[in-house]
């Protein structure tokens, strides 16, 4: 049998600018027609903003997107006529801006716009911004389609048929709203950005409902998300599952991302776990190691601990205190601008040695005392700016004894989310481009603390370093370092500093300093170094 011709869309003349939004009068009126017997049409005829302006969707659409169109295609088509559908449940997962949420908006509109009976629709997600990103999306499309406001109203929260109001709806819910998954049983139910979902409960009463009937279609439209999660199980079941699910994977980035940009958000993730759950689509484990071997060794590079302030170096100090089964950790660091240099001065570690009974128990905890007198001996010998703190296990007692000597402390609030992740990205930042230099301790504690973190991920952007307790404490002298850290690269002028990479940097070792080096280097520097500028590194005894 001869293959039929798939037949052609209307286009319009090539002297009609797509800037009006509508076609010629002679062909929008056809299109208006044929639309609700066929959605191919309506979908490839729409008007869209698209990454390179207002155009026709069939002149831009991609070849995985008709793949989800024509896969979903028979089953909505099935809802509209009031018949079974061949495939009741869908699982579209793309990178980011790769036009999940346009599409689906798209299928809903066609379902509201033509419905020829009462049709009802719910749009669920983690939150109500998160539930009305497909609203956002239909009421961008309404407005580059002016004739479909003839048939779709969208209001408080709901995309209806104009005409048919009470009958024909979509309406916007977030999961962690009261009464979330009551109601009527949906003919269409789509679970949008599944991976940021908390309460699964009420996502899991919403697919109760839609499998309490033979006709309900269920769409799953989300980004990757973290291995082990419940989305990540409810993936499995879809990919298990072949004869009832359909599945649509697309795990790159979209064909009209600007590369540049795609360059940029690989660089502003200094894990890398977060781009590549959005940008390369993979599904990530919620643990990960925060650094390698090979990049904590690249950064010991001094060989001792600072004795003595170098000429225009500023310092900082950190202090992790743990009184109950913890140790507690002292951090001295170094800051030089021009050299845009941050430097582990001298560390200290601290072990439980006091002895508290209570009845027949007893326990141990951290000396205060010593504590406090290494503090205040790093401040008499480097006047140190400020202190980094966390003010729980005590810090903030022992902070306001630090401020009445004249110690500025910086109390840093690490239960904050936003404190946690900025810890956890600037550490990593500062060890992968070797802004952080580093001296091998007597016992080891900086490089066994460093190796010890992990960083917890939870999406969208949030990361926690985590360090498991043992023998040597719960990573003590390595949490002090990171609470300094992002102190210390204020300091340095932010992200925005050069480095050894740059090609505009000019980078050498004291040792290898020549005469075209000097003269190469900008005036300020070169007068820096002639005027003899050097690292302190005497080998003179700690006196505490």
């Amino acid at each position: 049998m001869e293959e039929q011709e798939e037949e052609p869309i209307f286009e319009p003349p090539d002297d009609i600018e797509l800037e009006a939004v509508e076609y010629a009068k002679g062909i929008l009126p056809e299109i208006i027609k044929r639309s609700p017997l066929d959605f191919n049409l309506f979908m490839r005829s729409l008007i869209i903003p698209s990454a390179t302006g207002v155009q026709r969707f069939d002149d831009c659409i991609q070849d995985f997107q008709v793949e989800t169109f024509k896969r979903i295609q028979p089953s909505i088509e099935a809802i509209r006529n009031n018949n079974l559908p061949p495939t009741r449940r869908f699982w579209i997962e793309r990178t980011k801006k790769a036009s999940k949420d346009a599409d689906v908006a798209i299928i809903v509109l066609w379902l509201i716009a033509f419905a020829k009976r009462p049709i009802k629709i719910q749009i669920c997600a983690a939150n109500r911004k998160q539930a009305r990103i497909i609203e956002n999306r239909a009421v961008e499309l309404i407005f580059y389609n002016k004739w479909l406001d003839d048939y779709v109203e969208i209001v408080e929260g709901q995309i209806r048929n104009r005409r048919l109001k009470r009958q024909v709806w979509a309406h916007i819910e977030a999961t962690d709203s009261q009464g979330a998954a009551h109601g009527e049983t949906p003919d269409l139910l789509i679970l949008n950005e599944l991976v940021h979902v908390a309460k699964w409960k009420a996502m899991a009463d919403h697919m109760q409902n839609a499998d309490g009937t033979t006709r309900s279609v269920v769409i799953v439209a989300t980004n990757a998300g973290i291995k082990g999660t419940p989305a990540w199980e409810w993936r499995k079941i879809a990919l298990d599952s072949p004869r009832r699910w359909a599945v649509m994977l697309w795990s790159k980035p979209s064909p009209w991302s600007d590369p540049e940009s795609v360059a940029e958000a690989r660089r502003r993730d200094p894990v890398g776990s977060e781009f590549r759950r959005l940008w390369e689509g993979q599904w990530i484990s919620g643990m990960g190691d925060a650094l390698t071997e090979e990049e904590i060794e690249g950064i010991f590079s001094l060989p001792s601990f600072i004795p003595t302030p170098g000429k225009d170096w500023i310092y900082l100090a950190g202090l992790d205190l743990g009184v109950s089964k913890d140790h507690a950790g002292v951090v001295l660091l170094g800051i030089h601008k021009q050299r845009q240099l941050i430097r582990v001065g001298q560390v200290m570690g601290f072990v439980p040695t006091i002895i508290i009974k209570t009845g027949d128990k007893e326990k141990r905890e951290v000396d205060s005392d010593a504590v406090e007198k290494y503090v205040h001996y790093l401040h008499e010998r480097f006047r140190f700016i400020s202190c980094s703190y966390d003010p729980a296990a005590g810090g903030s007692f022992m902070a306001q004894r630090f401020r009445k000597a004249g110690i500025v402390m910086n109390e840093i609030v690490f239960q904050s989310s936003v404190v946690q992740t900025r810890m956890a990205t600037t550490l990593v930042q500062v060890v992968k481009s070797k802004i952080l230099q580093c001296y091998d301790d007597e016992e080891g504690r900086i490089k066994r603390d460093l190796n010890k973190f992990s960083i917890e991920h939870k999406p969208p952007s949030s990361y926690k370093l985590v360090a498991v307790a043992d023998e040597y404490g719960h990573a003590d002298v390595g949490m002090a370092l990171a609470l300094t850290l992002p102190k210390a690269v204020e300091y340095l002028g932010g992200w925005s500093f050069l480095n050894a990479n740059d090609s505009i940097a000019v980078y050498v070792e004291d040792d290898e300093l020549t005469v075209d080096d000097l003269n190469s280097m900008p005036a300020e520097f070169r007068e820096t170094i002639e005027n003899g500028e050097k690292d302190q590194y005497e080998m003179d005894e700690l006196d505490y």
